[in-house]
Order: structure tokens, then C-alpha cells, then sequence
């Protein structure tokens, strides 16, 4: 059932960005206290949440290998700093 949820989970969030929706897929949710405010049997299993809406801005990603701390520059623009690649993948 986790990889049904989770199939299911990537499906929409590709779907909802086809439309220009973003999205974030969040796991780690206070299941008992979500249950209990939308009225949610105890039958039923909470296994994610995903936000959805409109992006208010639109980040940078960009290569770095000192960090990976998000900032936004003197613009307000957002970078998002990822590791290379080759940093973190190993073939053998």
C-alpha cells in the first residue's frame, strides 16, 4: 500500500505541475491530530500530505560544492544549491 501511495502521490503532483500548480509531498504530518480535524475514521491511514498552489516565486537551482543552504540574493530571487551529481553518485 506505501508504493500504491506513493505512485499515486507522484502522479499528482506531475499532473498538478502540467497546470503550473506546484507542490510539496510532505510525510512527516501529525496523522492522529489531522485525522481528528477533518473527521477522518480510524479505519483510514494518513499516509502523506500534499500542498498544493500556485508558486509565488521562481528559484534558482544551481550547482555548489560548498553548501546547500537556500538564500535569496540582494533581488529577493531564491537559489537553491544542489550537490553535483558526481558528488553523491557512485558507479561501479
Amino acid at each position: 500500500a506505501r508504493y500504491d501511495a506513493a505512485a499515486a502521490i507522484q502522479n499528482m503532483i506531475l499532473a498538478a505541475w502540467s497546470y503550473g500548480i506546484g507542490s510539496c509531498w510532505i510525510g512527516s504530518v501529525k496523522r492522529k491530530k489531522l485525522a481528528e480535524t477533518l473527521h477522518i475514521s480510524e479505519e483510514y491511514y494518513i499516509d502523506s500530505v500534499v500542498a498544493l498552489g500556485y508558486p509565488a516565486e521562481t528559484p534558482i537551482a544551481e550547482e555548489s560544492e560548498e553548501t546547500t543552504r537556500y538564500y535569496k540574493d540582494e533581488n529577493g530571487v531564491l537559489h537553491v544549491p544542489k550537490r553535483p551529481l558526481n558528488s553523491i553518485l557512485f558507479v561501479d
